[in-house]
């Protein structure tokens, strides 16, 4: 007797043991639907983020060349002016602001 009460038991725990579920179509549907948009959503924000931070580093990048070429601007003329002198030393003379005629010496 005992023997078929254990299995009377076994085949109820058995049976609590299993979960039946039933799989909604509908909900499988708007669950993926759900997930497509939050994904899309947080994808577009990610892609805006990076594009602010590629055309904050595209300005800064316009105005590190500019700076550097005003700077060759200046060099170029700098360059041209001393061409003419067949000195390479570069005077110390501020003209029109220093009242001293200093310059510097060979």
């Amino acid at each position: 007797m005992s023997l078929s009460l254990l299995f009377v038991n076994l085949k109820l725990f058995c049976k609590m043991l299993t979960l039946d579920f039933i799989i909604n179509p509908i909900v499988v549907l708007a669950a993926l639907i759900g997930g497509f948009i939050v994904g899309y959503a947080l994808n577009r924000k990610a892609i805006g983020k990076k594009q602010a931070k590629i055309a904050e580093l595209e300005s800064e990048m316009m105005s590190s060349h500019a700076e550097i070429l005003e700077i060759q601007k200046a060099y170029v003329q700098l360059e041209r002016k001393l061409g003419e002198q067949s000195s390479p030393v570069i005077s110390m003379k501020i003209n029109g602001k220093d009242g001293s005629k200093e310059t510097a010496s060979k």
